[in-house]
């Protein structure tokens, strides 16, 4: 994972602002913060910019290659919980989707509480899906302060049925009523709402139709009355990420000091036969009730009762999880499989689709590229909503274990993004409700900048599957021609100095501000690399990606019988592959270890400046400050999980002396912890490091579930054969513990999956909940690894 490209709007803790700060370019951005003249800061960006990416007019087409995707994959009519943005909320996978969501309040001596709607970490609010297949059903439980209430909801063919069940209220609030507004809004200008009025004059439920859908009704059902509801018209120009402004502007209050939806605040006289395009619907509860919206497509109706149906299908859901991952045939307590279970639900229930424009940078001006439609995991439903590439490849490492049609359907819905030249964005931010998340200064994505091909190991997972491969080696080749300008593009845009070496594009070489200019591209962000970076550089975990994407398209472009590419990709292979090319580059014999190389100082600090601005005020910030002079040379002074790659990656045949060297420096108190591997090493003098005035350290001690999962995977081959494996077994066994035990510590003191964990304390920080990699605690608990 990246420092990926975003701030919070509103400061809460120092893990919060952490997570934000990092991004390619933050520090300008504090610098001008903090009232550094401009005319400085502006020439440096300048300079960076022109560097690294002025100096190309990039073309900005969509691929004119064969789709990854079949054409009738999926029904993009059905509905699924594909906004992963808000606590509740539905669509359909197709462009201008209904949208369906839910808001909720608290009433309490005249006034209200924060209207809750988007997932927010600082609201405090506990909320997991327990248990859904991503698709067509979900359960999620919330816990808001005293409130605890249940989001259930069902897909059949091309309508829903959704519940809000209420549990006991845990501590009474003198005077204070709950309300829960549904909404729903037709985004296309053609698809109609319209109340359907009794013979008492009381709208009954709402009718219209909707393109691919066709005639709907829309009925709410509920043990109290409904409270309140209005519906509108609203302008061309009008996105939900106003949604709660919208509630609380037609939000009254009556005489008893309830407040509801006044229709009349809206202005809009509007006759029974004029279509509308929003509705709301407010119900006020009290504990233990139940309030359902029921979309019937084409007069489709739930086969029985909601309560019925929905138990079936969470029954079956979960003999599907037990017969794929057989926890209960292992030790684990129960609260361990609930554990796995909610990993397992809130990847596949926090998947998202997106359709939309990515804003690129050209190199001459900013422009909308695409339209691009978007099915993927999230990393973290309140921070992180939306996909990044490299996180994707994890994600689908547990996807596919449970549903490798949706893996390939995911996988092949980021393939179709790609340019006519090979490229990928990075990170996805397609609509108005993803951009609602990012600072604008972070959506543009640069044509020129990677991410690690993990598509590519997800792949060669795949096809280690016997039953895969007799299924699905179809796709695979469908997959190839994508695969193949994607390979070609990293190996043409990253290729180092030398034969047979990488380099990451996108490094700052111009800054002072950073103890070590981060290489977001990576995925490792501050991971300390060298400390002024040049063309001269280049990367081990680079060479290590196109060693094993080299490795996988072999095998691809033979079932695909492109003899015409078979020379070049043989000899790609043998060279990416070599352990004499990795070791003549990479390899430090003074060390014993694998290295980076570049041009390196091995003694820089953040020094404090201070200087007075024009009006007398005195301010203080950090620059660096080298205290002995660069050369080029192998990045010695930095160890941890960087070092690591030609193990993770598997180049290293079991029989490798270095393999044993690896193997043995694992388990010193460098990286070993008793939670799992730190990303660096305690005795390097980049360990939990600031790397600028702000930036707290990030891939700088904590540790990562993602790769203490590949760490695992990699000792669980080389435990199998060779004169390493016993080491590689008992490896495996105490770090496969040890990552399991703090999960489950942290999960059940605190409701939720982490972004990492503190390497002194097992304690999560940084997101949550976390629906990404760190959700692969289910795999290393059924050791479902390939």
């Amino acid at each position: 994972m990246r420092k990926r490209n975003v701030k919070p709007s509103q400061k809460t803790n120092q893990n919060d602002s952490v997570q934000y700060e990092k991004a390619a370019r933050a520090k300008e951005t504090q610098i001008l913060a903090y009232s550094i003249p401009a005319a400085i800061v502006l020439t440096g960006i300048l300079v960076f910019y022109i560097t690294n990416y002025g100096s190309t007019v990039f073309i900005l087409e969509k691929s004119n290659l064969p789709n990854a995707s079949l054409p009738n994959a999926y029904d993009p009519n059905a509905w699924g919980s594909y906004r992963p943005h808000v606590y509740f909320g539905l669509k359909t996978r197709k462009p201008a989707s209904p949208l369906v969501g839910l808001v909720w309040y608290r009433q309490a001596l005249g006034s209200v509480d924060r209207f809750r709607h988007g997932c927010r970490q600082e609201d405090n609010i506990r909320y997991m899906w327990q248990d859904s297949d991503g698709e067509t059903f979900g359960h999620q439980r919330v816990i808001d302060n005293e409130l605890t209430f249940d989001t259930n909801w069902l897909g059949f063919k091309h309508s829903f049925a959704s519940e809000i069940k209420l549990h006991p209220i845990s501590q009474k609030i003198p005077n204070a009523k709950y309300t829960f507004v549904f909404y729903f809004y037709l985004e296309n200008e053609s698809d109609t709402l319209y109340p359907e009025v009794g013979s008492d004059g009381q709208v009954k439920s709402y009718i219209g139709n909707i393109d691919g859908i066709g005639k709907y009704r829309i009925r709410f059902e509920s043990n109290n009355p409904v409270t309140s509801e209005a519906s509108f018209k609203v302008p061309p120009t009008f996105n939900l990420v106003s949604i709660t402004d919208v509630v609380q502007g037609i939000t009254d209050v009556n005489d008893e000091g309830t407040f509801f939806i006044n229709q009349a605040k809206l202005g809009q006289n509007l006759e029974n036969s004029d279509s509308r395009q929003l509705l709301f619907v407010q119900f006020t509860v009290a504990e233990n009730d139940v309030v359902r919206m029921h979309f019937e497509g084409n007069e489709e109706q739930l086969e029985g009762k909601f309560g019925d149906v929905f138990n079936k299908k969470l029954e079956n859901f979960r003999k599907t999880f037990d017969e794929k991952y057989e926890l209960k045939q292992t030790n684990y307590p129960a609260n361990y499989e609930m554990m796995g279970r909610a990993a397992l639900s809130n990847m596949l229930g926090s998947i998202g689709y997106w359709h939309g424009y990515s804003e690129v940078d050209s190199g001459d001006s900013v422009k909308p590229y695409g339209p691009l439609s978007l099915l993927s995991g999230v990393p973290s439903r309140p921070f992180f909503p939306r996909g990044f590439l490299w996180d994707e490849g994890f994600h689908n490492l547990l996807i596919k274990n449970f549903n490798p049609s949706l893996t390939l359907n995911i996988l092949s819905s980021w393939l179709d993004s790609m340019t006519s030249t090979g490229w990928i964005p990075r990170e996805m931010i397609l609509d108005p409700e993803a951009r609602s998340k990012v600072p604008a200064e972070f959506i543009t994505q640069h044509p020129d900048v990677a991410n690690p091909p993990m598509f590519f190991y997800v792949i060669e997972s795949l096809m280690r599957s016997t039953d895969f491969m007799t299924q699905y080696s179809r796709r695979l080749v469908q997959f190839y021609p994508r695969l193949k300008q994607f390979y070609l593009w990293l190996k043409e845009t990253q290729k180092g100095p030398k034969k047979g070496t990488f380099r990451w594009r996108g490094r700052n070489g111009t800054t002072d501000l950073e103890l070590n200019p981060k290489t977001l591209p990576s995925g490792l962000d501050d991971f300390p690399r060298a400390s002024h970076p040049t063309n001269d550089e280049y990367h081990l975990d680079l060479l290590c990606w196109m060693a094993l994407s080299s490795r996988v398209l072999r095998q691809i472009a033979e079932y695909a019988s492109d003899t015409a590419f078979m020379p070049e990709i043989e000899e790609d292979m043998e060279l990416f592959n070599s352990i004499e090319n990795l070791d003549k580059h990479h390899w430090s014999e003074s060390k014993q270890r694998y290295f980076d190389y570049g041009f390196h100082s091995e003694n820089v600090a953040l020094k404090e400046i201070r200087f007075q601005d024009k009006n007398g005020q005195i301010h203080v910030i950090k620059k660096r400050d080298v205290k002995s002079p660069p050369k080029l040379q192998l990045v010695e002074n930095v160890y941890g999980y960087l070092n690591l790659f030609p193990f993770l990656l598997r180049l290293l045949h079991p029989t490798s002396d270095k393999l044993g060297i690896i193997l043995k420096d694992l388990k010193k108190e460098e990286l070993w912890t008793p939670y799992g591997l730190r990303s660096t090493s305690s005795n390097s003098p980049y360990y939990m490091r600031y790397n600028t005035q702000h930036d707290g350290p990030y891939w700088r001690g904590p540790i990562w579930i993602n790769m203490n999962y590949l760490a695992l995977a990699s000792l669980k081959h080389y435990s199998a054969s060779g004169p390493h494996s016993e080491v590689a077994r008992n490896l495996y066994s105490e770090l496969r513990q040890n990552v399991i035990t703090n999960i489950a510590t942290q999960y059940q003191a605190t409701g939720h999956f982490w972004e990492h964990y503190n390497d002194k304390t097992g304690k999560g920080a940084g997101s949550h909940p976390f629906t990404g990699w760190t959700a692969l605690v289910l795999n290393i608990m059924a050791e479902k690894y390939d």
